[in-house]
């Protein structure tokens, strides 16, 4: 699980992607491309942030691409996206 990229459902219903870092049973854990490089290297970095499991998403090229689109025209839709 850990690097696999996800799309993340932020405050005010932001889609972001971003990247899986850990997770536990009712939390996964969040961070970015250039914090995970960190990480990943044993170096000092922010810390991942913690999402609930129901604000996790499954990655698709083809949908992110579009996200920004999608979101600017009010036609993002939630219940179409995959729990991770």
């Amino acid at each position: 699980m850990r690097g696999n990229i996800v799309i993340i459902r932020t405050y005010g219903d932001v889609p972001l992607v971003r990247r899986v870092w850990d997770e536990d049973d009712s939390t996964i854990y969040i961070t970015n491309d250039e914090q995970f490089q960190l990480l990943n290297e044993g170096k000092e970095a922010l810390e991942p942030i913690g999402f609930p499991r129901e604000d996790v998403f499954k990655y698709t090229p083809d949908l992110a691409a579009a996200m920004d689109q999608l979101v600017k025209s009010g036609k993002w839709d939630w219940n179409k996206l995959a729990s991770f």
